[in-house]
């Protein structure tokens, strides 16, 4: 799990960096470039790494650090590289702290805090004191990936939805607060575009039920027969498209409580057997409007506004290439 040391023969040394008690060879206490990420509890500035492994020693939680040398910022970790992997990440210095001599502690060395934070006042008295040990790990999110660097407070972890999937909410992050809880929700993720689907497979409405979203639908008949494009809402068909080249026509209906209303019929149908069609409905303003190719072919009134739309299912005489919701 470890990242390769820096193998040069760099000492650090003591000139400017306080009175540390000892001088330590890189090669045997740091990993270059390194850093551990998700377990960060708390995050110090430190004018040197020797003041970060103090800080770590002071502290019964800490069991390695990172220090990033630009900012001279340390954080402190809950883990160690036994346990868990070590990313590499330019501009940081990885340590556990097992490798560092408990004097660098100062008067915290003498001072066991076991299930806290050893503190130093301003004359040189150590005691214990709370130490905040993180929010924990963000909660998963279904077909999502969350980046965070650790659970300190204010650390932020961000959720980013798979590959046709997209995020539910508006917000997709959370921040670690005081409390040991992460603000807000995020999501789920819901996918809104499949490629070469299942035919006769439910197509589920992205987000949950909406009234203004735009489906397009790659379609190709197979047969001189019918393709039916249904919008489910439980057992109704709430709008029925029904392309029917077995007689030039298009038909729109609706069957709701197991019973079919009149609809409209138009002519001719705007398909061709053997060619893909792109046919896309958008749904706004309690109106179905359906365009083929592009050109505009009908506008269907929504007959039941109050019922939850589902969904999409595609049956009949046709191949699906894909399917696209746009919220």
């Amino acid at each position: 799990m470890h990242c390769p040391l820096f193998t040069g023969v760099l000492v650090l040394s003591c000139v400017g960096l306080g009175c540390c008690g000892t001088c330590l060879e890189a090669s045997s206490v740091l990993e270059v470039d390194a850093h551990m990420e998700h377990y960060v509890f708390r995050k110090v500035r430190s004018p040197s790494v020797y003041a970060c492994a103090s800080e770590c020693l002071m502290s019964s939680v800490c069991i390695s650090f990172n220090f990033e040398t630009r900012t001279r910022t340390c954080g402190l970790n809950s883990n160690s590289s036994d346990q868990v992997d070590i990313t590499r990440k330019p501009g940081f210095l990885y340590s556990d702290i097992r490798y560092w001599p408990k004097t660098l502690a100062g008067a915290c060395s003498e001072t066991p805090c076991p299930t806290s934070r050893c503190h130093v006042d301003r004359l040189s008295r150590a005691s214990c004191e709370a130490e905040f040990q993180g929010c924990g790990s963000p909660s998963a999110v279904a077909n999502a990936e969350v980046h965070y660097e650790g659970v300190y407070e204010g650390a932020v972890a961000v959720y980013t939805c798979r590959r046709n999937f997209m995020l539910c909410t508006a917000r997709d992050s959370r921040v670690c607060q005081s409390t040991g809880n992460w603000s807000g929700s995020v999501g789920p993720c819901a996918q809104y575009i499949w490629y070469n689907p299942i035919k006769g497979v439910q197509f589920d409405l992205p987000c949950g039920n909406s009234r203004n979203f735009t489906v397009a639908v790659n379609v190709t008949p197979t047969a001189v027969g019918r393709v039916h494009l249904d919008f489910i809402g439980g057992e109704n068909i709430l709008c029925h498209i029904d392309f029917r080249l077995d007689d030039n026509t298009v038909v729109l209906s609706t069957r709701f409580a197991g019973t079919w209303r009149p609809g409209s019929t138009l002519t001719p149908v705007p398909m061709t057997l053997g060619t893909e069609s792109l046919v896309e409905i958008r749904v706004d303003q309690g109106m179905y409007m359906l365009d083929v190719d592009g050109s505009s072919i009908h506008n269907f009134t929504d007959r039941y506004p109050n019922e939850i739309l589902e969904g999409l299912f595609i049956s009949g005489d046709g191949r699906v290439a894909a399917v696209y919701y746009t919220m």
